[in-house]
């Protein structure tokens, strides 16, 4: 009887076989070649054996808390290397639209060796460059793309559309669970054991936390050692509708009191916007959307034309982020069998234009070390050392003093700054910073070395 069983379970698995070849060979004779690659691309399941160079090892199965960025990178990266990744993302979908992200230095290194450069050019948002203007709007000084001191890069995509091109990247071969999070997280000899909101429970052999700056699960984990360093101001950023006089240019505005105006281009229907005002302490309380739009507009009266605008247009604004310009400073990026990733650890604060860089680089660093040691604890380790001085390279180029500086006062200061951009955007600096410009793009892209994880 055993024979005759274990005769018919082998007989199952040859029609199993042969019918999968069949499947791929009708796709591929239908020239659907991507099927084809797909079907074949299926991660092995868990518990199976894989060959990895010279070695055999288990197949272990990651969680990666977070669809943002960061997550879909690093789960790109460990599927390459053979591990099998479930995402994990509290929201419904993939957020739509969002702010402009630059994808700055060492983070166009990662985007280049994804081969995702073409497809991240293709939803470019085509900003010609920047104008500083006045409050009446005219332009005060004009940085085209490429200029020194310009804040317009080669990358320039919304972050809505990034995602969805990384999700598209990576949803084949990893199991994305929507409207899902971590409820509780208890650590075993060998694994992880993850309580999920349905009360459903599964092991992982780690867990990856990427959920951004607010983390809820980092907070669990690491209470005590999350900390902030406030910049000295708040941020704001949503969408208002596009109007004809948004140009394909982003305009910048100094406002009264240190309010910083900046409007970029988005989509055909859209205009992205981002709102900084100087506070001393990050003491603002607000209960809820409305009281937190009411502070905007108090910070926007007075300030000029397009602060007017913006101001008309929150009522209908629904996209909408309020809150500290702050970093996180983790004293550690990991606890036992949990590791944060991006924002969640290292959030340079979205001013900076280096978050989406940050991430990307520690996702595709995390990814190889885990990859290169057989001790999660040396990966975490070897993790931090590597990415930790670049992060605080990139923090530290942003301090208290720097923001103040940036958001002008006085008339008088307004004044002074408008003096500096326009000596700044004269055609002769322009020309002596040219080479500088090009030199120290090289030394950013420099500044991180990868580590070869082939």
């Amino acid at each position: 009887m055993r024979v005759a069983r274990l005769n018919n379970k082998l007989a199952e698995v040859r029609n199993d076989a042969r019918r999968n070849s069949l499947i791929i060979l009708r796709a591929i004779t239908d020239r659907h070649q991507e099927k084809a690659r797909a079907l074949c691309a299926v991660p092995v399941p868990h518990g199976s054996m894989m060959m990895e160079g010279d070695t055999v090892k288990a197949q272990k199965k990651i969680l990666i808390c977070g669809a943002g960025i960061a997550g879909p990178v690093c789960a790109y990266w460990l599927h390459q290397y053979g591990y099998e990744v479930v995402i994990a993302e509290k929201a419904r979908t993939l957020r739509d639209g969002g702010q402009n992200v630059d994808i700055k230095g060492a983070g166009q290194q990662v985007i280049r060796m994804m081969g995702l450069a073409a497809r991240i050019e293709a939803k470019n948002t085509m900003e010609k460059g920047q104008k500083y203007i006045d409050a009446a709007g005219k332009p005060v000084a004009v940085f085209p793309k490429g200029a020194f001191a310009t804040l317009t890069n080669d990358f320039e995509i919304l972050r809505g559309d990034f995602a969805q091109i990384l999700f598209e990247a990576t949803a084949r071969t990893c199991d994305y669970r929507f409207e899902t999070f971590i409820k509780n997280l208890e650590e075993k000899n060998d694994g992880i054991s993850v309580t999920f909101n349905d009360d459903s429970v599964e092991d992982f052999e780690f867990v990856i936390c990427a959920e951004g700056i607010s983390s809820a699960t980092r907070n669990m984990i690491l209470p005590g050692e999350t900390g902030f360093r406030y910049l000295g101001a708040y941020m704001s950023f949503f969408k208002i509708s596009k109007r004809p006089e948004d140009d394909g240019w982003a305009h910048t505005l100094n406002g009264a009191d240190g309010t910083f105006i900046t409007l970029r281009p988005g989509n055909e229907r859209e205009t992205t916007v981002l709102v900084t005002f100087l506070q001393k302490k990050p003491d603002i309380k607000w209960e809820n959307q409305e009281d937190a739009k009411k502070i905007l507009r108090a910070a926007l009266k007075g300030r000029g034309t397009i602060a007017d605008r913006i101001s008309t247009e929150l009522e209908t604004v629904h996209d909408f982020y309020f809150g500290p310009m702050s970093q996180v400073k983790m004293s550690r990026w990991s606890k036992g069998r949990f590791v944060l990733l991006g924002d969640a650890a290292y959030c340079p604060t979205a001013f900076t234009g280096e978050g989406t860089a940050l991430a990307l680089v520690g996702a595709y660093v995390l990814a190889g070390e885990i990859k290169r040691n057989t001790q999660y604890a040396a990966a975490f380790d070897a993790y931090e050392s590597l990415v930790r001085p670049y992060v605080l390279s990139s923090q530290n180029r942003m301090n208290p003093v720097f923001i103040r500086l940036l958001h002008a006062r006085s008339r008088t200061a307004i004044m002074l700054t408008h003096g500096v951009q326009k000596i700044l955007a004269s055609d002769f600096l322009q020309k002596c910073f040219r080479r500088e410009a090009a030199k120290r793009e090289t030394k950013i892209v420099k500044d991180f070395i990868f580590p070869d994880y082939t």
